[in-house]
């Protein structure tokens, strides 16, 4: 078993394929060269934190289906996306796509984590015809509409391409609200918000809003009320997928309202903030995560032993949201039978209705536009260096 996850390793280590032509020699929806198949992945500085756990567990789950389906052989590489809401993952995206799209082999790809660099590659693998599946990338308007002309500005060759392994922003923003209640303790807590500069982080503040964070002014809601100000709010939610800048505007709050809970979304608990924070920042953070508690299923605790024993360590939470997402795509080569090698045939298999049980993730479903249902999101508190989780309504 480990000379096959050394291997695997070995592949993941690629940057890209040489030699393979450009992006326009791929026909949407063709058929894959030969009898072996590759699944790229795509997520932020692959050799550490989150992203060396969700990439070393899709290769777990690779060398658990035998490194093959059916008759056919799969290989895998890892490709960086760039810096976690470093604002060029675009530009760093077209360069790493552009080998790894022109491969004749390729079939899927999971990633991107962030929906700057998601702006790149939806679009490039839905032309070329490509399944995608990501762990993150939270901008609603990839699947479904968000803004003017979308999905299907992302989406140019008219068919899906691109299906969610978590909840996308309009799922996490209700989760963020009940992180705000449950840290302060109130059914109705003073909620402030602090975003970065862009359309995606645009949008999760309208998301929040629409969740119920403001009517008007501030006119109390069933969820909450904004009040403009941090100096007044019992919560401070941040909205954006930057870690970096997470991490300054929570330890500025640190002194500014050091009585309110700072919650961070998703994008920058699996970006690392919190090991960007002072200490003072950190005992007001609240992080809130599509990855589950980890140890709270049998099902996780099966697979966290597993991990430690093939990799001598323990996983991060997110190792098991890159293991359902390799496990997602490799069921729907499996149910594309011996057609797994026609591209269009293996995004119908993910498509395909139904309810798939026994994820790490829980039970879900895939929507027809893409999204995953029900999405699930857990919350936690630093304490001593160890994760206190809070309980959701």
């Amino acid at each position: 078993m480990r000379r096959l996850l050394a291997a695997v390793a070995g592949l993941a280590c690629a940057a890209a394929l040489a030699g393979c032509g450009t992006a326009v020699d791929i026909t949407r929806g063709g058929r894959v060269a030969g009898t072996t198949l590759t699944i790229y992945t795509q997520l932020p500085q692959t050799g550490v934190g989150a992203s060396r756990d969700m990439i070393d567990a899709e290769k777990l789950a690779l060398y658990e289906a035998g490194g093959a389906v059916g008759q056919f052989k799969v290989n895998f590489i890892a490709i960086d996306e760039g810096p976690p809401g470093g604002g060029d993952g675009a530009q760093l995206s077209a360069l790493s796509l552009r080998d790894a799209v022109a491969d004749p082999q390729v079939i899927a790809l999971i990633g991107p984590a962030g929906s700057d660099t998601a702006a790149a590659t939806v679009p490039v693998l839905n032309g070329a015809g490509i399944l995608e599946v990501t762990p993150g990338a939270g901008y609603p308007g990839f699947t479904t509409h968000a803004g003017p002309g979308e999905p299907a500005r992302w989406q140019p060759s008219g068919r899906r391409t691109l299906g969610r392994i978590v909840g996308d922003d309009r799922a996490q923003a209700p989760a963020l609200l009940a992180a705000a209640r449950a840290a302060t303790g109130r059914a109705h807590p003073r909620v402030e918000i602090e975003q970065e500069p862009g359309r995606f982080a645009d949008e999760l503040v309208r998301e929040l809003r629409d969740a119920g964070a403001e009517r008007s002014g501030d006119e109390r809601s069933a969820r909450g009320r904004i009040v403009g100000t941090p100096a007044r709010a019992d919560a401070v939610i941040y909205a954006g997928e930057d870690p970096q800048n997470a991490a300054g505007v929570a330890d500025g709050l640190a002194h500014e309202a050091p009585r309110a809970a700072v919650v961070l979304p998703d994008a920058v608990t699996r970006g690392g903030a919190a090991s960007r924070m002072s200490a003072a920042a950190r005992r007001h953070a609240v992080f809130v995560s599509s990855a589950p508690q980890p140890g709270s299923t049998p099902a996780l605790r099966r697979f966290e032993a597993t991990f430690r024993a093939q990799f001598r360590r323990d996983p991060g939470p997110y190792a098991a949201v890159g293991y359902d997402a390799m496990r997602a795509v490799l069921d729907a080569l499996r149910a594309a039978g011996d057609r797994a090698v026609v591209r269009q045939d293996v995004i119908d298999a993910y498509f395909r209705p139904g309810e798939r049980r026994g994820g790490l993730l829980g039970d879900m479903r895939v929507a027809p536009d893409g999204s995953r249902v029900p999405a699930h999101f857990t919350a936690f508190r630093l304490h001593g260096g160890r994760s206190a989780y809070l309980r959701l309504d």
